[in-house]
């Protein structure tokens, strides 16, 4: 063996001895290291309160609240621009659980794009419930739009096609006879991007989702055509799916993560946890701490179930609209693809 400037170098019995004995110390550590299992999880492209998932999974939170994460799982993250792109990370394999929206959920299923397929395991938030922040698409406060029908001729930003937001959008120019592929042209914008193509008249209208709303609202100057409880009664936007494989494979360590998640909701709706709660959520968001702490964990937030419970009825009724507005070859039977028994406390059947 040789020094660290390329010389040879002996080692005494002793020193040979000592290096032996604390490679059998550590090798335990380094085999149980080897041995936790991975998730490799795919958000669904929000931040912040749009994606509440994404506050878990910073460092802080990781370190101070999610105490089964280093020992029962470890999570490796990827970031997308939206829940399509994380579908087909789904689909090719790449990940074991994501953050989808009800739409990528519904057509990867229907399709069957999944190798032995995915169920949907945990809440994120959920829209058109009364006393709750709703999704919304704004024009500029001295825009001609002032309804729906409106909107004839005009360009719409969704985030992406085939999204949430995506689906809501059709869903209530359906109700109002407006064909979304002839009466107006429908663009995707990313959710930061589309406050500033609104106010530069690059759109005409655009769906704005905390945190951005919240961001938009403190400049002033726009105002809301309609919401999510215009579309559906209470549903399920974006939630937590897994690969069966993966549930098959890992059930304890999908247990974990979520008893973690269910206890980081727990943690940052604790009126002693705000301050802090509230800064980190607000340098993820990119967001002001004054305008987060406006609305984030609160009845201006989304609803969220914090026991993470989600259910068919939450489900059903959007994806039997994905089916009549010809987005669907035939709607779903969601009992079939909705397993909640890796949750930490039992859900209303």
């Amino acid at each position: 063996m040789k020094d660290p400037i390329g010389n040879p170098k002996a080692f005494s019995r002793r020193t040979i001895l000592q290096i032996g004995a604390a490679m059998t110390i550590a090798a335990p550590y380094v085999a149980r290291a080897q041995s936790i299992p991975h998730i490799r999880y795919a958000t669904g492209g929000g931040l912040g309160a749009n994606e509440i998932v994404t506050v878990h999974f910073t460092d802080w939170m990781k370190e101070n609240v999610l105490k089964r994460h280093g020992k029962d799982y470890i999570l490796d993250v990827t970031y997308t621009r939206g829940t399509p792109e994380a579908a087909s990370l789904l689909a090719a394999g790449q990940i074991d659980l994501a953050t989808l929206s009800l739409p990528a959920f519904a057509t990867t299923v229907a399709r069957g794009a999944v190798p032995n397929g995915i169920k949907a395991i945990a809440d994120d938030f959920q829209d058109a419930r009364e006393g709750y922040a709703t999704q919304g698409f704004y024009v500029l406060e001295d825009s001609t739009i002032k309804t729906v029908n409106d909107l004839k001729g005009k360009i719409v930003a969704v985030n992406a096609f085939g999204t949430a937001t995506d689906l809501l959008l059709r869903v209530v120019l359906k109700k109002n006879n407006i064909d979304p592929r002839k009466d107006l042209k429908i663009v995707e914008i990313s959710f930061p991007s589309i406050g500033p193509a609104l106010r530069e008249k690059r759109i005409d209208c655009g769906v704005l989702p905390l945190p951005f709303i919240a961001n938009e609202t403190a400049k002033g100057g726009i105002r809301r055509v309609f919401q999510g409880r215009d579309a559906f009664s209470a549903y399920a936007v974006i939630f937590q799916v897994a690969t069966n494989d993966y549930l098959k494979a890992q059930p304890a360590a999908v247990k974990a993560w979520l008893a973690d998640y269910v206890d980081g909701l727990k943690w940052l709706y604790d009126p002693a946890n705000r301050t802090k709660a509230v800064e980190i959520t607000s340098t993820l968001a990119k967001s002001s701490p004054d305008v987060v702490d406006s609305y984030f964990v609160t009845n201006k937030d989304y609803f969220r179930d914090l026991k993470a419970c989600i259910s068919t009825d939450l489900f059903q009724g959007p994806i039997d609209a994905m089916a009549r507005e010809g987005l669907l070859a035939n709607t779903i039977d969601v009992s079939k693809v909705i397993d909640t028994s890796y949750l930490p406390f039992p859900c209303k059947t």
